[in-house]
């Protein structure tokens, strides 16, 4: 299945990859027990939830990093 920012996060989760970068900007954040209520969010929505904490730029760089993972 190929990933990018549309993904819902618990495919994201199953992709080393997309792991690698989201951990990247948010140490541990794929480890949090607490996600499971949002594994089924799609991760350009979950990355604009205030509560993430992340700047404009940021979630703009992990979205085009993610969407560029499977884009060929």
């Amino acid at each position: 299945m190929a990933i990018s920012s549309k993904s819902k996060l618990r495919e994201i989760l199953e992709d080393e990859r997309a792991v690698a970068i989201i951990d990247e900007y948010v140490p541990g954040f794929v480890s949090n027990p607490e996600l499971g209520p949002v594994a089924g969010m799609k991760m350009k929505t979950l990355l604009k939830v205030p509560q993430v904490g992340l700047p404009k730029e940021t979630v703009n760089e992990i979205i085009a990093r993610l969407d560029a993972l499977d884009a060929e």
